[in-house]
């Protein structure tokens, strides 16, 4: 028996190994128990809930592309409703294979060994393991923008013009997922055109292509006044960090990737811009260099936008250390076995203890409960308070008038819908009150509610998890 594994090993390769092991790996930390956490705010804002408004106008009248919303609406249509693990599959999906894809696109820049390091830090980082879990756009313009830039890549390398188109096509893919995509165009730019002839070919079959596959939602976005409407007021006021906290990147990286070893990992990237490079890693550098300028610079509050910058960060990361010395490798070695074992820790649901809402240990390794005293967008962690019994709990009951919760107004939107919603008013309480434990309003004075009412409160019901208490009903003494 292990003689035949031995030789099926042996036939395989290291890269074909590595490549299974490493697909195996990352569709276990984004699928595991993916149905587990309730959808965060923004998943919300993805479901076509309202069907007295036509598609079209859903699709138009949003911030955001339309490739998330089309996702999640094929899986309700597909499944019959609106289930957390099922629409959220097709993400999951989309960020296993940009892993995949992403590994070619290293490859044919760098060689395999750049590639097997760039690579496993992107599969495992924060963002991309939390975006895998979330019902959001970010999967589809990672995979998106890696398709283009590898078929740009293949383009280079076989002469042939369909893959330029090819790449086209999955480039506008990628803006129909976000605006963020745009920054793929960068390192397409530089990846193609090295001559005269190369800019004419990459006008021709790439940007005029992209252009006019773009204009059947983007015109009618702009001419029907959506984007003014949707979208010039929200980006002004992330330009100018307006309403928000102040904003860390640093901070909101190592929220995401506890215990600094992501950093750890692409600070090589930074030492790149220290030694003599090639072609190639300019180009990625200018990638990089740009996308950092415009998010640190430009927009006061990127939140968990900085992804578009740390990606080239990762590449150039994975050539530096695989041109390093035998120390720096193996320094890597050791590290990127618990980088891998913490990512699987902090969002894999049977195995979190917590975090980031309550204090909690990974790995053994205490970790204290996030404070917001920066701006933190939270996606993807595991977060269950018991809003499916809560529902149950008010469809038994007959006399429903009014519900509040500390938590995000946005659960009870959503998890209570066809209840009234009530926020209180100087002379007015709702009837019912829910508190949810480590709610989502982390430090916000909803907190104050139910200590400031209590006399007015009685508890009624009270909800547990894997780890106590999560949720609790009180209702008005009448």
């Amino acid at each position: 028996m292990l003689t035949k594994l031995g030789v099926l090993l042996k036939k395989l390769g290291f890269e074909k190994i590595f490549l299974i092991i490493l697909l195996l790996l990352s569709f276990l930390v984004r699928v595991s128990g993916l149905g587990y956490s309730h959808y965060y705010g923004d998943e919300i804002k993805t479901l076509y809930l309202d069907k007295t408004v036509t598609a079209s106008k859903f699709l138009l009248d949003q911030r955001k592309g339309p490739v998330q919303f089309i996702a999640t609406w094929v899986m309700e249509k597909i499944f019959g409703g609106y289930d957390e693990g099922w629409l959220r599959l097709p993400f999951a999906l989309a960020s296993v294979i940009s892993v995949f894809v992403l590994y070619f696109v290293v490859k044919k820049l760098f060689g395999k060994n750049p590639a097997y390091y760039a690579t496993v830090i992107y599969a495992f980082s924060g963002f991309s393991v939390a975006f895998g879990r979330t019902a959001q756009y970010q999967s589809f313009l990672m995979l998106f923008g890696f398709l283009s830039l590898l078929f740009i890549l293949l383009s280079k390398e076989t002469k042939r013009k369909t893959y330029i188109l090819v790449a086209a096509l999955f480039w506008v893919f990628s803006v129909y997922s976000h605006y963020d995509g745009v920054f793929f165009l960068i390192p397409a730019v530089l990846f193609f055109i090295q001559n005269k002839k190369d800019f004419l070919d990459f006008l021709k079959y790439f940007l005029f292509p992209a252009m006019l596959l773009l204009l059947p939602f983007y015109l009618p976005y702009v001419i029907n006044g959506y984007l003014a409407s949707n979208t010039i007021n929200y980006v002004s006021r992330r330009m100018s960090g307006s309403g928000y906290l102040p904003n860390s990147s640093a901070y909101t990286v190592s929220v995401y990737n506890p215990f600094n070893i992501f950093l750890l990992l692409v600070l090589p990237g930074l030492m790149s811009f220290f030694t003599k490079g090639n072609r190639k890693v300019y180009m990625v550098q200018i990638w990089f260099v740009a996308t950092l300028g415009f998010y640190e610079l430009v927009i006061k509050n990127p939140g968990t936008h900085i992804q578009n910058y740390l990606l080239p960060l990762i590449i150039l990361s994975g050539y530096v250390i695989s041109s390093s010395g035998r120390y720096m490798r193996l320094a890597v070695s050791v590290l990127l076995p618990f980088y891998i074992g913490i990512s699987f820790y902090t969002f894999v649901p049977s195995l979190n203890t917590g975090y980031p809402w309550k204090p909690s240990n990974i790995l053994g390794l205490h970790l204290g409960k996030i404070e917001k005293k920066f701006q933190l967008f939270l996606y993807g962690f595991p977060y269950n308070r018991g809003w499916d019994q809560i529902k149950a709990y008010f469809e038994e009951k007959k006399d429903v008038n009014g519900v509040y919760t500390n938590d995000n107004d946005s659960y009870a939107d959503y998890y209570l819908r066809g209840f009234a919603y009530t926020r209180p008013g100087p002379n007015f309480l709702p009837q019912y009150y829910v508190h949810i434990i480590d709610s989502q309003e982390i430090d916000n004075p909803k907190e104050d509610f139910l200590s400031t009412n209590a006399a007015f409160y009685n508890l009624e019901a009270e909800f547990f998890g894997d780890a106590g208490s999560v949720s609790q009903i009180y209702k008005l003494i009448k």
